[in-house]
């Protein structure tokens, strides 16, 4: 049977791994200025993206992916910058993002978990991207 510090332990192990990931999280949902930093640079870049060209032959230029790649590096130096505030690191926060996931696989944290992923996959970016091209 586990003594009632092991059990202490266990509880606050548990709420430390919930903490950075809540608070990643909503920075992530909530914060204006993290949201306002990817709508400028999907506007701004919108330009690059040749909807016509995409539309006729199904082709992705080589442009895009380093686009795509420009766009992954500002999304996790950002996502880092915050976490590394937080006197955390961002292994430690993909750490603890999967034991919240393991633990509940259909709660929030592993919900969150996936948009995560999402904002790393170059189909969902160009989606994002041909939007942005459609609308400017």
């Amino acid at each position: 049977m586990p003594s009632d510090e092991s059990k202490y332990e266990e509880a606050k192990e548990g709420a430390d791994e919930v903490d950075i990931v809540k608070e990643v999280s909503k920075f992530f949902y909530e914060n204006d200025d993290f949201a306002g930093k990817f709508e400028k640079w999907v506007n701004d870049n919108a330009h690059i993206i040749d909807e016509e060209e995409i539309e006729t032959t199904g082709v992705m230029k080589l442009e895009y992916t380093e686009l795509y790649e420009k766009y992954q590096l500002l999304f996790e130096s950002e996502l880092e910058g915050f976490i590394e505030s937080k006197g955390s690191t961002i292994n430690d926060f993909f750490s603890k993002l999967q034991k919240a996931t393991d633990k509940d696989p259909e709660g929030e944290e592993a919900i969150f978990a996936m948009i995560i992923t999402a904002t790393a996959d170059f189909d969902i970016f160009m989606q994002m991207m041909r939007d942005a091209a459609r609308n400017s």
